[in-house]
């Protein structure tokens, strides 16, 4: 300030570099009307203050902020200002550090993905996509997309980029709670089982790249649950029910929102799961090189499934096979088409078969609307088409307990059990030794006869419904009001370019040299 004052300072002006070892950069700016301190960096230049207002300590205590700033990725020059500002007040320093300069937390740098997975902490999204990616191909076909979605609910997303380390009860509950809220109750329960697994794989096989340490203790064991039992289903539709809804499917086969129509092979799908109220999972997945003709019974052939394609999907699982009279056949040889498919129900997607994720959102549709949480899925038609006709809503599974209730009726309940595979509770060595089903298909434990038998009386009465029924459906059908098209979406307006010019449509503009 002496030399503003006695007019000796040079030309435009002359600056000061700190030399102290920890000011690198701390330069003070002397001009022939003001001092000012400064903060050269390799990032730029900060104004820290006037020396009217700082002084050498405070101006020190001001670059060593900015430098910390600058580390974090944030703009020095607005905590600056208010220190500045906060000395010129009259503040004392403490209180205009404790002002401008709160609690510093250092930024976490951003990392690339690899590098976090290959590297570590991991990330909640990273723990979720690993473990999926080592504990997918363990499930059965169609489990695995359920398991899948269950990790994948939007719920999970606030805690997504927290590292796994991080996570907290607390924040596991509040997951649990929106869960609850927003999902199913066995939506919710199922997603928490699947997180309480994942974290259980982290800490056994990647407690290290999870950021944990040997003190740390699996928290979430037995914790943040769902508290929900399934019910046991009581709904037995009636034959009518469920060839009225084959009807209905099969007139109404465009109810999506898009114009794309039930695939023949979803059609025949439903049609099976009428006539042999077998498992949707196993059903759908039927290979041509699984049938083969049945002895003793001209035109009938039996479909055969392995152990691992049954309930439960393991080795363990017993094998089974159903034989299919000629009747059924006629009627799902009218859905077949010319192609190369390995599936006796393929679908629409090139080499992939119906499953039952299929079966269900063609009941849902029928019902007019869609499986919730489905993104993007759009159902135009809101009409319930199942009540047009006088069917409560069913579920493929349902139909299992019509077969057996009618069978049993007609004092065929023990065929009944043997079409259904339900488990005898034999478990002697030959039971134990059937494991390649289409070689060991005749074999005693098929009770073949016995299901035979069932399968005929079931599929003559559900074809005799079906005819029955089929005109009672048609009047229904065409008595129903139409359905009210949706509300046109209007045009949008046109994008403005340059001067007031809208933009012209594709097919006026002029083509490119």
């Amino acid at each position: 300030m002496r030399l503003i004052d006695e007019g000796r300072v040079p030309g435009r002006g002359i600056e000061f570099a700190d030399t102290a070892k920890d000011a690198t950069g701390l330069t003070l700016r002397v001009t022939k009307a003001s001092g000012t301190w400064y903060l050269r960096h390799r990032r730029g230049t900060i104004r820290l203050g006037g020396v009217d207002v700082m002084d050498l300590q405070a101006a020190r205590i001001a670059a060593a902020r900015a430098r910390l700033d600058f580390a974090a990725g944030f703009d020095p020059k607005f905590d600056a200002e208010i220190f500045e500002r906060s000395l010129g007040e009259g503040t004392s320093l403490p209180e205009a550090v404790e002002l401008a300069y709160p609690p510093f937390e250092p930024r976490r740098p951003e990392r690339t993905q690899e590098d976090r997975r290959r590297n570590g902490p991991w990330e909640w999204r990273d723990l979720v996509a690993l473990f999926l990616e080592h504990h997918l191909p363990t499930l059965r076909e169609g489990w695995d997309s359920q398991y899948e979605r269950a990790l994948r609910l939007p719920e999970f997303a606030e805690i997504a980029e927290t590292p796994v380390c991080d996570v907290t009860l607390a924040d596991f509950e509040r997951v649990r709670d929106a869960l609850v809220r927003n999902q199913a109750p066995s939506t919710a329960s199922r997603a928490m089982a699947n997180a309480r697994a994942a974290l259980d794989w982290g800490h056994s096989d990647h407690s290290g790249l999870c950021g944990w340490t040997e003190q740390d203790v699996p928290w979430w064991s037995n914790r943040a649950k769902v508290r929900y039992k399934a019910g046991t289903r009581e709904h037995t539709p009636t034959v009518t029910e469920l060839v009225r809804t084959i009807l209905v499917a099969e007139h109404c086969r465009a109810l999506g929102g898009t114009d794309q129509e039930t695939t023949p092979g979803t059609i025949a799908a439903l049609w099976a799961v009428v006539l042999t109220a077998q498992r949707t999972g196993a059903l759908g997945g039927t290979r041509r090189d699984g049938v083969i003709p049945v002895p003793d019974h001209p035109g009938w052939l039996a479909w055969t499934w392995t152990g691992e394609e049954m309930k439960g999907g393991t080795s363990a699982a017993r094998p089974h096979g159903l034989p299919i009279p000629p009747e059924a056949l006629a009627v799902l040889a009218r859905f077949e088409r010319e192609n190369d498919s390995n599936w006796m129900f393929p679908s629409r997607a090139s080499g992939k078969h119906v499953t039952s994720d299929g079966l269900n959102q063609l009941l849902y549709r029928l019902q007019g609307k869609t499986k919730a949480g489905k993104k993007g899925a759009v159902t135009v038609r809101k009409r319930d088409w199942l009540r047009l006709v006088g069917v409560r809503h069913w579920t493929p599974h349902d139909a299992r307990r019509t077969l057996s209730s009618y069978l049993a009726d007609e004092e065929l309940g023990g065929a009944g059990s043997a079409i259904l595979a339900h488990s005898t509770g034999k478990k002697d060595d030959e039971d134990a030794r059937v494991q390649d089903i289409t070689r060991r298909v005749y074999a005693r434990a098929q009770r073949f006869p016995l299901k035979a038998r069932g399968m005929a009386v079931w599929v003559r009465h559900v074809l005799e419904a079906y005819e029955r029924e089929r005109p009672i459906v048609e009047r229904m059908l065409r008595a129903a009001p139409p359905v009210e098209a949706p509300e046109p979406t209007p045009d949008p307006e046109p994008v403005m370019r340059g001067p007031g010019r809208p933009k012209k449509p594709k097919a006026e503009r002029k083509p490119r040299r």
